[in-house]
């Protein structure tokens, strides 16, 4: 079975302002609430086209699909989707329900693999998600994007959009090409990582330049946080507490919480097969509905 996001054996704590930081062991797969294969095998193509493994680089892990929908959507961005899973697993193929969840509403979407942990350690999966953005911002020259992330993904959008070594490194004018980016449970660095592989993959444990919470100087695309009140994996503090950073130096930051779901829920619940009836994807689409329609995104 496949595992979609999360963290694996990464333990959270309450502080002494009672901020309670990263949970327990993530071995939850989506078999808690449907099989991935289940889940892809009953979502209809009809709403795509789909381009498959196109490379953004020469390395193997560096490839991306793109799901063209069949109506696009009149001046709607092109959506990059990158995915979760602890930056030790995770792969492109397993997302076809979350594609076909924008595609019949007229969104492209484009979604990337990056290197994962051991042919990589932090920066190197931040670097890869700046070239893949990078890479959809030439496929779609004449429309902004919208860069969402899950979990480890969610880190990597975060870090890209924040730090702005990684949008200069890959070549990309992030300002005027991304128009925004969403964060669904994504942790941002309110307590240290304390448990391997996480020390080793980041060797500055979340204290340093490695976490989001340090990297809130730049101005930066207007970012929507998806927080499931129930994620006992990466908790919704984390959202809030770089929220309240960005919005603090005078950057566009809204958080959404959503009572009943977990750290999976987040991204099954863009399926519209499993949405458990929460609003989160109405939410997401008011968001991009809200957000400028050309240049100087940043603020």
């Amino acid at each position: 079975m496949q595992l979609i996001g999360g963290f694996m054996r990464m333990s959270y704590m309450k502080t002494s302002l009672k901020v309670v930081a990263l949970a327990a062991t993530m071995a939850l797969s989506f078999a808690a609430c449907a099989p991935v294969t289940l889940l892809n095998g009953i979502t209809p193509s009809g709403s795509f086209s789909k381009a498959e493994d196109i490379s953004y680089g020469p390395l193997a892990r560096q490839s991306l699909d793109i799901y063209k929908a069949e109506s696009p959507k009149a001046d709607a961005p092109a959506i990059v989707f990158i995915h979760g899973g602890s930056w030790t697993e995770g792969s492109k193929d397993i997302y076809k329900f979350l594609a076909e969840g924008f595609t019949k509403d007229g969104y492209d979407v484009v979604v990337p693999n990056y290197r994962l942990y051991p042919e990589t350690k932090y920066p190197g999966m931040i670097e890869d998600s700046a070239k893949a953005v990078a890479f959809a911002a030439q496929q779609y020259p004449d429309r902004p994007l919208v860069v969402m992330g899950h979990s480890a993904g969610a880190y990597n959008t975060l870090m890209v959009m924040l730090d702005p070594q990684y949008a200069k490194g890959a070549d990309l004018d992030l300002c005027s090409r991304v128009a925004g980016a969403i964060s669904l449970s994504g942790p941002t660095g309110i307590i240290p990582l304390d448990s391997e592989p996480y020390i080793t993959i980041f060797p500055d444990r979340f204290t340093g330049s490695d976490a989001p919470l340090n990297n809130v100087a730049s101005p930066s695309p207007p970012i929507m946080f998806g927080h499931g009140v129930d994620d006992t994996t990466v908790y919704p503090q984390n959202s809030q507490a770089l929220a309240d950073k960005i919005k603090a130096r005078g950057g566009k930051a809204v958080v959404k919480t959503y009572e009943g779901m977990n750290h999976i829920e987040a991204v099954q619940f863009l399926s519209r097969r499993f949405d458990g009836k929460a609003t989160l994807k109405a939410d997401i689409m008011r968001f991009i509905d809200g957000l400028p329609k050309s240049g100087g995104f940043c603020r």
